[in-house]
């Protein structure tokens, strides 16, 4: 027996292409890979435009800013009492309740405060003395400085400054006091420079209220008070 195998009929079969791994045969690929460069590109470019822009914008502040002398700091009395203040011929008693305020006015210069002196006197008579420690203020930066002064001596001064003392609280139930500090500061800026300046800052005609047979004195003005800065 013979048995004929027969191919079917239909169209005839093309052969079949090979596929290739490289991506830049295939357009597909290639428009992909395009695109993504080109999207990385523009991210590129605009954090390159960012950044210029904001360097342009920054250069005049920064070339002010470098161009300007450093500025004295800035002195102010916030508070001020007084308790146990006893004034006699032998004896005088007082306690001060102080607190300053020392502040850096602009961005220019850092300054070391090497000391600060001060002293409590009326009509030129010490009544009491101070001393701060060492500090440093940065760019616009302030300080608060809270002082407690004791002060228990047998009087030297003449009489007639008690005298003079009593009557003013006896009669009007206020006296006036000065503050006077004497500051020796440092400022140091990249432009400048180190420089030691000296500063006297004064808060003139301090009035002090005092409250009947207590020994306590509060200040009528109530702060705050800038103190002035005479130039040397």
């Amino acid at each position: 027996m013979e048995i004929n195998f027969k191919a079917p009929e239909g169209p005839e079969s093309s052969p079949l292409l090979p596929i290739s791994n490289n991506p830049n045969s295939n357009p597909h690929v290639q428009q992909s890979m395009k695109s993504h460069y080109i999207s990385n590109v523009t991210v590129v470019q605009l954090i390159i435009l960012m950044v210029t822009f904001g360097t342009v914008l920054s250069l005049p502040s920064f070339f002010t800013s470098m161009s300007l002398v450093p500025q004295t700091p800035s002195f102010q009395l916030d508070s001020l009492f007084l308790s146990n203040f006893n004034i006699s011929n032998t004896i005088f008693r007082v306690d001060w309740d102080i607190t300053l305020k020392i502040e850096k006015p602009n961005l220019v210069s850092t300054v070391h405060v090497n000391s600060i002196k001060g002293s409590i006197s009326y009509n030129n008579n010490f009544l009491a003395m101070f001393l701060v420690e060492p500090f440093e203020l940065g760019y616009m930066e302030h300080r608060s400085v809270h002082m407690m002064i004791s002060k228990y001596r047998t009087m030297t001064m003449n009489r007639w400054v008690s005298d003079e003392i009593n009557r003013q609280r006896d009669e009007n139930a206020i006296v006036s006091f000065n503050l006077t500090m004497f500051v020796s500061a440092t400022y140091t800026t990249g432009c400048w420079g180190a420089e030691k300046v000296l500063l006297n800052p004064q808060c003139l005609d301090l009035r002090i209220a005092f409250l009947p047979k207590t020994g306590f004195g509060i200040w009528v003005n109530g702060g705050p008070m800038k103190c002035s800065l005479p130039m040397s």
